[in-house]
């Protein structure tokens, strides 16, 4: 003889225990056919397997380098200490919008960073010349970049120590 005994299902309203929407740090996200999609963004993956979810972060933050000079290319989203005298050249080419760069000044001597033709620098309401630079002569100036394509400047986005333009 059976102890399963009879078992149906019947369908109604979902039980209080069970979540019918997800409140993110932007937005609120509400399952559709009791499917809920999490995607990651630039620089992060998701994956799921039973019931977690796992958010991953790919890429955590800027390469950074030790340099010595007396030039240095330094690219996108990279980060430079420049132990001695030496210029550092922003990018040029593929540029967009949002791309960043930070340069330390580890050693004291004179850094100077130099835009590309018809780049400038802004520095709050300061811009440099056509191709100009800025200079730091000073242990831990930091100067930290951020490309903007339509007006074809890098703008400071953060900065410590002195920074004169030209």
């Amino acid at each position: 003889m059976s102890q399963a005994g009879d078992i149906s299902s019947t369908a109604g309203p979902v039980p209080p225990s069970v979540p019918t929407q997800f409140t993110t740090d932007n937005g609120v996200a509400v399952p559709v056919a009791n499917n809920l999609n999490v995607f990651g963004g630039d620089g992060i993956s998701t994956s799921g397997s039973g019931s977690t979810i796992t958010v991953t972060v790919v890429t955590d933050g800027f390469d950074w380098s030790e340099e010595v000079g007396p030039t240095y290319n330094i690219s996108v989203d990279h980060g430079v200490f420049c132990n001695a005298a030496m210029t550092v050249n922003l990018p040029t080419a593929s540029l967009v919008t949002g791309d960043t760069v930070l340069i330390y000044n580890d050693f004291g001597a004179t850094v100077t960073v130099q835009t590309g033709a018809g780049q400038r620098i802004q520095f709050g309401t300061d811009l440099s010349s056509v191709a100009g630079t800025a200079t730091s002569s000073n242990i831990g100036d930091i100067l930290e970049l951020t490309y903007k394509l339509s007006d074809t400047a890098w703008h400071v986005i953060a900065s410590v120590g002195s920074w004169p333009l030209s």
